[in-house]
């Protein structure tokens, strides 16, 4: 009686895997991937836990089926069901460093409201992803521009603002050098704080504008990890602390490389700071 049993067990295991159509198959496998290099792309520029979740929720709905999505801090595991939980499949995605882009993360985000066959869709987050980023120079103005502003808003004489807007525009000019070389990014950040702090400090040297700490203690502003930071805090609220951690950590470590690098610049100015 209970080898029968067990016999009619092991057909119903063996028979079972094969109603599931070859097609059905194929197209888990297909949402997968497409989900996979989706999470994967939106991590990488810098999108929070939470919006990668909400936007592979919908993906998933659109789709018909059911993922289970972990976001690490360089990777994502992902697992795809069907909807009658009979056959899954199984993703683990790693992240690119590219930098934070926004513009990707914007465009991604759309993607997942859009009701399109798989294939358009895949075609589209292709496209997405090979858009160039904005022109660099144009980046270094803006960046320049904004740190003009920081120091207006720490009451910065025409002066300071002038040199602050020279000192970002000349450390980014150093920073992106220093990067399309490979060079190490915490070095990097070194650098360009310490050039940016040297040229900042041009209205102590030269004595000229009233509001000379402004303009040396904004000079560094522009390295400021100021979205790596939010998206820190985010994750934390939403309860990812693996990844909160990770990005926190990143931030923190930044800041102090900027910080390494003003502090060098005051050594060798021998600038007194009151």
């Amino acid at each position: 009686m209970v080898t029968t049993k067990y016999m009619i067990m092991m057909t119903n295991m063996t028979t079972e895997p094969s109603a599931i159509p070859a097609d059905e198959h194929t197209r888990i496998k297909n949402v997968c991937k497409f989900i996979e290099e989706y999470a994967t792309a939106m991590l990488s520029a810098g999108a929070t836990t939470s919006r990668i979740e909400h936007c592979v929720e919908r993906i998933s709905k659109r789709y018909d089926i059911i993922s289970d999505l972990s976001l690490l801090p360089s990777r994502i595991l992902l697992t795809v069901w069907d909807t009658s939980h009979r056959h899954n499949y199984s993703l683990v995605g790693h992240t690119h460093k590219n930098g934070i882009n926004l513009q990707t993360v914007t465009e991604l985000s759309r993607l997942s409201f859009l009701d399109i066959p798989l294939e358009t869709a895949c075609e589209q987050m292709k496209l997405i992803i090979s858009t160039p980023r904005l022109n660099k120079w144009i980046v270094i103005m803006l960046t320049a521009l904004a740190n003009l502003s920081f120091c207006r808003l720490f009451d910065g004489d025409w002066y300071a603002m002038g040199v602050v807007f020279a000192a970002t525009v000349i450390g980014n000019v150093y920073k992106n050098y220093m990067l399309e070389r490979h060079w190490d990014i915490r070095f990097t950040t070194i650098v360009a704080a310490y050039i940016s702090a040297i040229v900042g400090s041009s209205c102590f040297i030269f004595d000229f504008g009233s509001t000379p700490q402004t303009a040396l203690g904004t000079s560094v502003l522009w390295l400021v990890p100021g979205i790596r930071f939010i998206n820190a805090i985010s994750d934390m609220t939403n309860g990812h602390y693996v990844v909160s951690q990770s990005r926190m950590t990143d931030a923190v470590i930044t800041t102090i490389c900027l910080s390494l690098g003003l502090c060098l610049a005051l050594l060798t100015l021998n600038i007194q700071w009151k």
